[in-house]
């Protein structure tokens, strides 16, 4: 499926949701993807981990109902520091953790100010960064339509499809923030510890 149609695809099904369902959608997609961004940060030591892991630990508290949003723009600002540049780094694992960054800035914005748009730009860079691995690792030479219907067929995709898909119909089916559902979902998008490219923490 091309950008433009999983785009379309994501965005009817969002834009149905309630505000605080579209940032809880936004932040357990981006959980999904905190591995790729704890790991290249522990092993180029850059940033500071804890503040972005302060920056999901802020949203999930959003999205709980416990937390306003009232002064999240101090958390972009964070986000800001610690979002790395693929130019000043020499490795594949750059662009996984930037793609992390630039989903988490999504669902804080979403989070300030509710936007479809912002959830649907975080789950396509989920899906993107499934992709640049996958060209990177398996498929240096494929182009176009050849690529994308490698990629499309390939376990990791289809797997993160079948989580993306999940995660809609959990957060579609919750009518009202609660703590509980909130740590259930939480516990599901961090997979143990495991990315959406398969990257692990332990």
């Amino acid at each position: 499926m091309k950008t433009q149609q999983l785009y379309a695809h994501y965005l009817g099904k969002i834009q149905q949701l309630a505000p605080w369902q579209q940032t809880t959608l936004a932040t357990a997609v981006t959980q999904r993807a905190w591995p790729n961004f704890a790991l290249f940060a522990e092993l180029t030591g850059f940033g500071n981990i804890a503040d972005v892991s302060h920056c999901l630990t802020m949203l999930w508290d959003c999205s709980s109902g416990a937390q306003s949003a009232k002064n999240f723009e101090r958390l972009l600002e964070k986000l800001d520091e610690n979002t790395p540049t693929v130019e000043d780094f020499d490795m594949f694992g750059v662009q996984p953790a930037l793609d992390f960054a630039v989903g988490l800035h999504c669902a804080i914005s979403c989070a300030m100010k509710a936007s479809a748009d912002e959830v649907v730009s975080a789950l396509i860079v989920s899906f993107s960064s499934i992709g640049k691995l996958i060209k990177y690792t398996e498929a240096p030479e494929l182009k176009g339509t050849e690529l994308a219907q490698y990629i499309a067929g390939h376990e990791l995709y289809q797997v993160h499809q079948q989580f993306v898909a999940e995660l809609i119909t959990m957060v579609s089916a919750q009518q009202k923030q609660t703590r509980e559902f909130t740590r259930e979902l939480q516990r599901f998008s961090a997979n143990e510890g495991v990315s959406q490219l398969g990257i692990s923490l332990h």
